[in-house]
């Protein structure tokens, strides 16, 4: 599932390639409501993932003291990346980056904003930090028996809810605005929704038919309020996160053909493994390769085979990136076991230490 989800993210951002030779574009197509879908997948595995990683015995601070550490190396070397870039050639900007104090620290802090952060593609990374520090509040405060782990997800569906009637955008604004302000649209936001879809699934999994009908009746009767609530035309994150669920479904109900061992299966392993590193890596890749494109006069019926090999491109980089940075960087900063990290757990199993996902989500 990652590894679907980077490539759909990488694929959709492939305009970049072909925008300065070529007048198709994703961005203008009949996919336009839909492209970059894999973000919400992202959250939904997020949701599913953790809630399998998260054991009774876990405590909130080591918790997200580990969830922020696995982060934090990858981000900050990319954001870094930009800013020089930035100095050494300012109109190579990414999304109308300005090196100002509080736009850098806002950035390298992971805070939310209402616009894109230096790296434009971290804005995901604030939503996920916001689920993190929630099932830390968990951990820190109710525990993780099953009560509050149903909990959390009823919580986080009225969160997305609250977000969907009051017509929350689902993504990044450009604009100013205060912390405070950023922060609340953050957490009352639709993607919270996507979170709990996974969050939920994965408690429900094994569960006696009546046990689910009343676990899912609250966060139904939620959902139905905010979309009687929700303004005109303001259901779109709904529908791109009932997508992706349907696409998330689509991969559980055939895990046991996806999990036999082949060359195809370790790829995707591979893929999946190198997912982060695909998704803040594949901007450069594109974006540079579009401006060199772009000055060579590459005919436009060039279009599907640039984007095709400039994909690959992306995704072998990225590849490149977690086997020489990543990964290593990863195996590093936990020796010993300094810090607590997380396992697949069964339900009412005790959390033992393991290595740290190697994935946000």
């Amino acid at each position: 599932m990652r590894a679907f989800a980077a490539g759909e993210v990488v694929l959709c951002h492939s305009d970049l390639l072909t925008k300065h030779f070529s007048n198709l574009a994703i961005a203008r197509s009949w996919y336009q409501p839909f492209s970059a879908l894999g973000v919400e997948l992202f959250f939904i595995v997020s949701g599913y993932v953790i809630a399998m990683r998260v054991g009774e015995k876990d405590t909130g601070g080591a918790f997200f003291a580990a969830r922020v550490l696995r982060l934090i190396p990858m981000y900050w070397f990319f954001t870094s990346l930009v800013v020089l870039v930035y100095l050494i050639k300012p109109a190579w900007h990414l999304m109308g980056f300005s090196p100002d104090p509080i736009s850098m620290a806002k950035s390298f802090l992971i805070l939310p904003q209402q616009g894109f952060p230096i790296l434009g593609v971290g804005w995901t990374l604030e939503h996920e930090i916001l689920f993190y520090l929630g099932v830390a509040l968990m951990l820190a405060t109710v525990g993780s028996g099953r009560g509050a782990r149903i909990g959390l997800a009823w919580l986080l569906t009225a969160l997305g809810a609250v977000g969907l009637a009051l017509g929350s955008p689902a993504g990044p604004v450009p604009g100013a605005s205060t912390l405070g302000a950023a922060f609340l649209t953050h957490v009352f936001n639709p993607f919270m929704l996507a979170f709990a879809l996974g969050w939920l699934v994965r408690e429900l999994e094994g569960r006696r038919a009546a046990d689910i009908a009343l676990q899912v009746l609250p966060p139904a009767l939620i959902l139905l309020w905010a979309v009687w609530e929700a303004p005109s035309g303001k259901l779109m994150p709904l529908w791109r996160i009932a997508a992706a669920g349907l696409v998330f479904a689509g991969f559980i109900l055939c895990r046991q053909a996806l999990q036999k061992d082949s060359r195809l299966g370790r790829s995707m392993v591979l893929l999946g493994e190198a997912s982060f590193s695909i998704y803040l890596s594949h901007w450069f890749v594109l974006s540079a390769g579009g401006k060199l494109l772009g000055g060579l006069g590459v005919p436009a019926s060039y279009d599907v085979v640039v984007r095709l090999v400039g994909v690959a491109l992306a995704l072998a980089i990225g590849v490149a990136f977690y086997l020489a940075l990543e990964k290593p960087l990863d195996r590093w900063l936990r020796p010993g076991g300094r810090l607590r990290s997380f396992r697949i757990l069964p339900h009412g199993a005790a959390a033992a230490p393991a290595p740290i996902p190697k994935k946000p989500g």
